[in-house]
């Protein structure tokens, strides 16, 4: 197993892939902290200095993301090896070892539907379900590091993807359904930081990584879309340097969240309305490949539907995840609009 002999040629991705499955939890001494291998894509970072900041950092959860795992596999070597900073209890989480092992978004099921224990469901269709128990472990790794974590300490979780479909918006975020709780001006202005220039206000519960974070722990959670889909080695760095440098910041604690910051030319969007298939009548009007945030005018028929159709009722509704090939009952789209906090 790894020994700190190794940390100076350590890559993360790489072990994820020699250990997929599972592997014997064990400790390092770093010179900073420690080290914990809970499991296959699973480290725990504990600082020497006591520390109120708790961060999740989690990637790969659809397997052919492949930019924020390699920013991961790095910020992870550097803290091995001493030339990243670490000031806060930080948890790195690889999340779809399998998926990333064959460069496919997922093996059977998509990952990122089956948190906040909507796995549950999947085994009991079928107990060897590999997506529907990682997501089990995934659930049980943030449990077990939050539940350390004193009640008035600081919980972010930053979920980081990158999108399989264009965006007229090239770097996004969500910002999960807050059940009640405000925005935070200061989580919008670190996305604002990281390079992101749009952020989807969510609406309600749902089963993705950030919202489960969110919801049971109530951590400072986003799902963070920075750029394309591309294979290993195929990614511009350079394009995802201010997501990497305020990540680092803030490992270091070095990042100073700011409540008071202005953020008047981020672009916020809240949702409108769900556009479901209640039929196999039901089609969106629009290309397979149609980007996501595309706008439309006033009367356009986006769903056709003899029931339910559905349309654009003034300038400025966008469209985001478009998808004709759900089952009834499904979402099709989201419908969005600008907004402000205010």
């Amino acid at each position: 197993m790894l020994t700190t002999q190794d940390f100076n040629t350590f890559n993360f991705i790489d072990f994820v892939r020699q250990n997929p499955e599972q592997h014997e939890r064990f400790e390092l001494k770093i010179e900073q902290g420690k080290a914990i291998f809970h499991d296959a894509g699973i480290i725990e970072f504990v600082p020497n200095q006591l520390s109120d900041q708790f961060v999740c950092l989690s990637c790969g959860v659809h397997g052919n993301e492949t930019a924020p795992m390699e920013i991961i596999s790095d910020m992870v070597r550097d803290i091995l090896v001493g030339s990243q900073a670490l000031s806060v209890n930080l948890l790195i989480l690889l999340g779809n070892p399998k998926a990333m092992q064959q460069q496919e978004r997922f093996l059977e099921f998509n990952l990122n539907r089956m948190f906040n224990h909507h796995w549950k469901s999947y085994l009991e269709a079928d107990a060897h379900c590999y997506e529907a128990l990682r997501a089990k472990r995934l659930e049980e790794a943030v449990q077990d590091f939050f539940d350390k974590s004193p009640a008035d300490s600081r919980r972010y979780h930053y979920d980081l993807h990158t999108a399989i479909r264009a965006s007229k918006h090239q770097r996004f975020a969500i910002y999960p359904y807050l059940d009640g709780r405000e925005h935070k001006v200061e989580q919008l202005a670190f996305m604002q930081d990281c390079g992101v220039n749009t952020v989807l206000l969510y609406h309600k519960a749902s089963s993705t990584f950030s919202y489960h974070t969110s919801h049971h722990f109530k951590a400072d959670a986003f799902t963070v879309e920075l750029g394309k889909v591309k294979p290993f080695g195929g990614n511009n760095r350079e394009d995802f340097e201010q997501a990497e440098n305020s990540l680092r910041q803030l490992v270091a604690s070095n990042y100073h969240f700011n409540n008071d910051r202005e953020i008047d030319d981020l672009n916020l969007f809240a949702v409108k309305k769900e556009l479901l298939r209640v039929s196999d009548d039901s089609h969106l009007n629009v290309d397979d490949d149609l980007a996501n945030f595309t706008e439309f005018e006033q009367g356009f028929e986006l769903l056709s539907d003899p029931a339910e159709p559905y349309s654009i009722e003034s300038n400025g509704e966008a469209i985001v995840f478009p998808n004709n090939k759900v089952p009834i009952g499904q979402r099709m789209a989201l419908l969005v609009e600008p907004v402000s906090l205010g």
